[in-house]
Order: structure tokens, then C-alpha cells, then sequence
């Protein structure tokens, strides 16, 4: 079996370990080249060329680096598999699969795993595989810089998140599925297909593989631009105590969805990255990222 090795530099400090990672790599498999991105997009074009000669791609990085990845390979047939070595402020996919931070012990996994079928979420035509959301706190992963990341982790977005908080500012939403219709204000929106969401324990219960999405909405009857406090509270005890916690009431909705239509007007953060703010069509496709877990 043949193996390209990735390696982000950019996030985190696991470049540092790429002789040890080359070695162990070779455990498993016949052939491991190595290649170190240089630029934004760099694995995209990476993977448009070389995706064909490997049986899997180790990749080391953030949620970031794994949506570029995902992204590249997502309209692709006969991809291989992934093996994943987090490095990022949060890593919520690696949270989700159980895969540690660890170097070696994402190595034994990568070595010893198994492959796992994840669902992907398509929005319009790009890709994300664990978050899309909208509103109050979202922008925080991407607005932080990296030195500010890379100095302080995940209390980079936590700063961040409490500077947003002040400024949240409601927006309107229509939201079109069989398993939810929702037409007016929210303050946040979430589409998610993941136990960890921001590095918080978001939902234990969640089904990676079934075809369908989490969704929440944090609705605002008051017609005031600000989110108000009590909305702020109910964003933040879902983040603390889980999304279970959550019920379908007059300010908040929650379903699971296969596929919707949804007017937005607010920028899209996809999987921690930077999106459109545009209208979008959301469909999960099932079972279509291989990642060894």
C-alpha cells in the first residue's frame, strides 16, 4: 500500500515531528512520500494531482486542513482513506472520532484502525464535514489570526466569542425542510454532524452516519437589531451542557434534517473556515470521507 504524507506547518507544531511520522508510516506501508504545503490551497491542488497514485493520505492539521482536504477530494470517485494526526486549536472532527492529540497515539490509530464512513454536508457546491453556522459567536474562528491562536489555543476563540457576544446583532432566516420550516429572527444557526463542536462537548449522542443533520436555531421574537441577554444565556448553556439539553419552543428549534433550502444574509462558517453569505441549498451525502478511526 502507498501513503502521501501532508504536512500543514502552518498549524501547530507537528512539522517538528515529521522524521518520527515518516518512520512510523513505514510500519504499514510500502511506499510514504512526504510533502509540506507552502501556500493557501496548496493541498487542494496537491490532492487534484496525486489523490489517484496513494491507498490513503495522512494529513497533519487542523479542522481546517481536513475541509480543504475534504473539499478536494468530495466530487472525486475511488478516494482513499484518511488518516489524521490533529493539530489544530480545536480539532473537533479528531474530538468527535476519538482520535488524540497525541502524535504517537494518532499514529497507532492511523496503524491500527479502522475505517469510518463519515457524512459530508454540501452546501451549494462546497463542502463541509462537521459544522455550518451562521450568527453570534461563528465568526471567532476565523477572525482570530494565527499568532494570536497559536500563543493562546482555544482561549483565542474564547476572547473572541466574549468580544462577539457584546456585538451579536440578529438577522432574518428562512429555513425550508421537511423536518423543520422556520421563517424569521435568530441570533445563531447551526447545522451540525459532530459530538464536539468549538472544542466543547456539543452533543454525545450525535449519528455521523445516518444520512442526516443536526440543526438549532436561537430565535428572537424581540424586533431589536441586538441579541438580547437571555438568548446570550440559552447560547451558552448549549454549549456547556450539551445540545440534548435543547427543546423546540417559541425560542428555540431544533430537528434533524437530510436536506433544506435556507435564505441567509449573514456570512457562512464552514467546518471553522470562512464562507459566503449567501442563500444556500444543504444536502447530506452519506457516507463519502473515509477516515481511519
Amino acid at each position: 500500500m502507498d501513503c502521501l504524507y501532508i504536512c500543514n506547518p502552518m498549524s501547530g507544531k507537528k512539522d517538528k515531528h515529521n522524521d518520527v511520522i515518516i518512520k512510523k508510516l513505514r510500519q504499514k506501508f510500502d511506499v510514504v512520500d512526504f510533502v509540506e504545503t507552502q501556500y493557501k490551497g496548496h493541498l487542494t491542488d496537491i490532492l487534484n494531482e496525486k489523490y489517484q497514485q496513494y491507498d490513503t493520505i495522512v494529513l497533519t492539521g487542523g479542522d481546517g486542513t481536513l475541509n480543504e482536504a475534504v473539499n478536494a477530494l468530495a466530487d472525486k470517485d475511488n478516494t482513499p482513506s484518511i488518516g489524521y494526526i490533529p493539530s489544530g486549536t480545536c480539532n473537533d472532527v479528531a474530538r468527535t472520532l476519538g482520535i488524540p492529540k497525541s502524535v504517537n497515539k494518532a499514529l497507532d490509530i492511523i496503524l491500527r484502525g479502522r475505517v469510518f464512513e463519515y457524512d459530508l454536508m454540501k452546501i451549494n457546491q462546497s463542502y463541509c464535514i462537521y459544522v455550518c453556522g451562521m450568527g453570534i459567536f461563528t465568526s471567532s474562528s476565523y477572525s482570530s489570526n494565527q499568532s494570536k491562536k497559536r500563543r493562546l489555543g482555544w482561549l483565542a476563540y474564547f476572547f473572541d466569542g466574549i468580544r462577539d457576544a457584546f456585538a451579536g446583532k440578529t438577522f432574518d432566516l428562512t429555513i425550508d425542510s421537511q423536518q423543520l420550516c422556520y421563517t424569521g429572527k435568530v441570533a445563531l444557526a447551526l447545522f451540525i454532524n459532530s459530538k464536539s463542536v468549538a472544542g466543547f462537548k456539543f452533543n454525545k449522542n450525535a449519528v455521523l452516519d445516518d444520512g442526516k443533520v443536526d440543526v438549532c436555531l436561537f430565535c428572537e421574537k424581540s424586533k431589536k437589531k441586538h441579541v438580547s441577554f437571555l438568548t446570550k444565556l440559552r447560547i451558552v448553556k448549549m454549549f456547556l451542557f450539551g445540545y440534548d439539553k435543547i427543546k423546540n419552543n417559541s425560542h428555540t428549534k431544533v430537528a434533524s434534517i437530510s436536506c433544506a433550502k435556507v435564505k441567509n444574509y449573514m456570512t457562512i462558517n464552514q467546518d471553522g473556515e470562512h464562507g459566503e453569505s449567501t442563500d444556500f441549498e444543504l444536502s447530506v451525502i452519506p457516507k463519502k470521507v473515509k477516515i481511519i478511526c
